[in-house]
């Protein structure tokens, strides 16, 4: 391998490494510890919602992810966060920040997701609600496919 060819190789890690070298650490707190970064006040909650009929949305349909509470049931203080965005051709991917705060020890969680479309009608949803495991040390939780039901209209 000639020289330039090797110098051309080795410059992507040369570049990490000063990028590595320029990031300081957090400034500690009167206690000595660093502060709470923001991956510890919040969990991540990702996946992927899709269906199988072979129906392309029009323009301007949502999807509608909510992170519940199962042991508020259906009230409005059920919904711990929720994410809406508007959808093209699924799936769908979707990243849901959960505020730590909101969550409780030994909490039951579920996940629920729906498809709107532009007029606010629902055409799929999620039939029953995706358990959620949120343990005291998680940061991000990846629950995978989400299958989304037709609803007729």
């Amino acid at each position: 391998m000639s020289r330039a060819l090797l110098r051309l190789a080795a410059l992507p890690l040369c570049a990490s490494a000063l990028l590595a070298a320029c990031q300081t650490a957090p400034p500690p707190t009167a206690s000595g510890t660093a502060p709470m970064t923001e991956s510890t006040e919040r969990v991540r909650i990702q996946g992927e919602a899709m269906y199988f009929e072979k129906i392309l949305l029009p323009e301007g349909a949502q999807l509608r992810v909510q992170v519940l509470d199962n042991q508020l049931a259906d009230t409005q203080q059920a919904v711990l966060a929720e994410q809406v965005t508007t959808v093209g051709p699924g799936p769908y991917e979707f990243a849901i920040d959960v505020p730590r705060a909101k969550l409780r020890a030994n909490g039951q969680y579920g996940l629920h997701a729906s498809v709107s479309m532009p007029d606010g009608s629902l055409r799929f949803v999620t039939d029953t609600r995706v358990p959620v495991s949120i343990a005291a040390d998680t940061v991000d939780v990846h629950v995978g496919r989400i299958r989304l039901t037709h609803v007729q209209p």
